[in-house]
């Protein structure tokens, strides 16, 4: 992600060659940075960083380094842990192991080897690496006082070892968990390895003018995100051999003349791999019917393909999430699609989404003539009459409980006259329902009902049903 226009010309204030050793305190720098850097950027931001230490003529002094040194120990001071699991860890260990001789080389620097520093910087790292007391002295000073003081010539050499080393094994071990092949690339900015000893920048206009076309040069290059270009080896494999089968290996067989094969041995399915355009159709309908309530003739339609084949259940894309919605809208469908999945071990699952819908006029009709059909689980039947009652004395607005109890009323009594449920194991749960809602008409007949029962002396249900009218296909309520 290349930066933004506004980020780079602050870190290009901040790095003015002619002004950032002298105007800003290290304090001042870090108030400045963070106020203008997203921390969502420092990463990126951190990169563009490492390209300009990477190319000597791109930060040509000390205090620009300073700088950039302290940028990355203050983008992750809040969030690291020790010094090693900062992403630019690598950078400060590059830093420590710079040799004074090799200062003014013209050896050719890979990407990972940041330029050679000079021995006041490298002292600088190892300051503030070590998270001493000292730094709070740093802060209140610009990076020339830096370079004036006596605080960098304060150091333990031994110390500076021993965190050079620690430093150096941590990193080798977290690079342990990188591929090799992710470590082995190349930038594609490459500096000159050729140091100018003799002072051409004069030839060409003087200091500033080389500041001017390097802060150009600067900002071109982080406009391109080209921190984010590398040159990566491509990696090759050897092509694998081909291999004669064996006798023990399957031959994949085409279905064309050959004279290598027998075509009498096989035989092609022309209809492998293309839809079925009447579960396609059927599916279609389907999804209508979870909408909304479909046509007479749609309905038929769906039915007589049903009654053809009953295993297209199965094909058409009905779960049991879907049931509730077309009980809803058509519970005639729903009726049949639960009939033809009798045998299936998914039954247990359509009737848990029936009883965890809500209670309405269709989804007692669709348990009711699913009663008189096949023969239910008693537990669901009791658990179905007992959520009904629930919902009865839970509902708040006066009209809707009492339609509720009219309904829930003559659907027990439907039940009760089909004999499928067994009266005796609600009893007390009714015969409550019943008294609470007493001055409801179908109530008070379902109670009449219940005392046609003697259960307290007489266990024999059947002889005193029969009494009782036949039960209706339907349920229904008259509204007055």
């Amino acid at each position: 992600m290349p930066l933004l226009s506004k980020d780079i010309n602050l870190i290009l204030n901040l790095l003015n060659e002619d002004t950032c050793g002298s105007s800003l305190t290290f304090e001042q720098i870090s108030i400045k940075f963070q106020h203008g850097i997203s921390k969502s950027d420092y990463l990126y931001l951190g990169n563009a960083l490492v390209l300009l230490l990477q190319n000597r003529d791109l930060t040509p002094t000390s205090q620009q380094r300073l700088i950039i040194f302290y940028l990355f120990i203050e983008m992750y001071k809040n969030e690291q842990q020790s010094i090693h699991m900062n992403p630019f860890a690598p950078v400060f260990l590059s830093v420590l192991e710079t040799n004074e001789e090799n200062l003014l080389t013209t050896q050719k620097y890979f990407h990972w080897i940041i330029s050679p520093v000079t021995k006041y910087e490298r002292l600088f790292v190892s300051l503030l690496i070590n998270n001493t007391n000292n730094i709070r002295d740093l802060l209140n000073k610009t990076p020339n006082e830096i370079l004036q003081s006596d605080l960098l010539l304060n150091h333990d050499d031994n110390k500076q070892k021993e965190l050079q080393q620690q430093l150096k094994e941590n990193i080798y071990e977290r690079s342990q968990q990188v591929p090799t092949i992710a470590q082995c690339h190349l930038p594609v900015i490459i500096d000159d390895p050729e140091i100018n000893h003799y002072g051409f920048d004069t030839l060409i206009g003087g200091l500033r003018h080389r500041s001017n076309s390097s802060r150009q040069t600067i900002e071109r290059l982080l406009l391109n995100n080209v921190m984010e270009q590398t040159i990566h080896p491509e990696y090759l494999r050897l092509v694998p051999p081909l291999h004669e089968c064996t006798i023990d290996e399957l031959i994949w067989l085409s279905p064309i003349i050959n004279i290598d094969h027998d075509t009498s041995l096989f035989s092609w399915d022309s209809s492998m791999c293309i839809s079925h355009t009447t579960n396609f159709a059927i599916r279609q309908l389907m999804d209508k019917a979870y909408q909304g309530a479909i046509n007479l003739q749609q309905q038929q339609k769906l039915l007589d393909e049903f009654n053809n084949d009953p295993d297209l259940i199965y094909h058409i894309g009905f779960i049991p999430s879907k049931l509730p919605l077309l009980v809803e809208n058509n519970p005639c469908i729903s009726i049949q699609c639960l009939l033809k999945l009798i045998s299936s071990n998914q039954m247990t699952e359509y009737l848990s989404s029936l009883l965890n819908m809500d209670m309405s006029l269709h989804s007692m009709e669709v348990v009711n003539r699913l009663s008189t059909s096949i023969e239910l689980p008693k537990e669901f039947l009791h658990l179905y009459i007992s959520t009904c009652i629930k919902t009865c004395e839970e509902t708040k607005d006066k009209y809707l409980q009492n339609r509720f109890v009219r309904l829930v009323s003559v659907f027990i009594q439907s039940l009760i006259r089909n004999k499928v449920v067994d009266i005796k194991d609600r009893f007390l749960e009714v015969q409550n329902f019943c008294i609470n809602f007493r001055n409801i008409k179908e109530a008070g007949a379902l109670f009449q009902l219940l005392k046609t029962f003697d259960l307290r002396m007489d266990d024999n249900y059947d002889t005193t049903t029969t009494t009782t009218s036949s039960s209706p296909s339907s349920l229904t309520v008259n509204e007055e």
